[in-house]
């Protein structure tokens, strides 16, 4: 059982990272501490269903990638800061979407108003 926790561990971090997402990050989106993250990268820890479908909902793969994938997994692409910030609304509640965009109109706001 050791060798496919270390084994889905390992396929969970190279997803994570070809995603350009950090450990605080795909932790928050899918509900779980940081640390607990990363016991399951390490293949310490299992995992159970909800977080399985969490986390391939998150990276938007499937549980196969994850649970029997073999070293076939996509190279880590240049971080795009776009992609990251998709991630994290696509996984936003109603009420953080609702905070982001007041925010993102303050903000503007306040950069006409300065540019004035």
């Amino acid at each position: 059982m050791k060798n496919y926790l270390r084994h889905i561990g390992a396929n969970i971090r190279a997803l994570r990272k070809s995603k350009n997402l950090t450990m605080d990050i795909l932790s928050e989106l899918i509900g779980i501490s940081p640390s607990f993250l990363g016991t399951l990268e390490r293949g310490r820890s299992s995992l159970s269903i909800e977080t399985l479908i969490s986390i391939c909902e998150v990276l938007d793969v499937s549980a196969d990638s994850i649970i029997f994938a073999q070293n076939d997994l996509p190279v880590p692409a240049e971080t795009n800061n776009k992609d990251i910030l998709l991630t994290l609304l696509k996984n936003a509640t109603d009420e953080e979407l609702l905070f982001l965009i007041d925010y993102i109109k303050l903000y503007r706001d306040r950069i006409m108003f300065h540019d004035m």
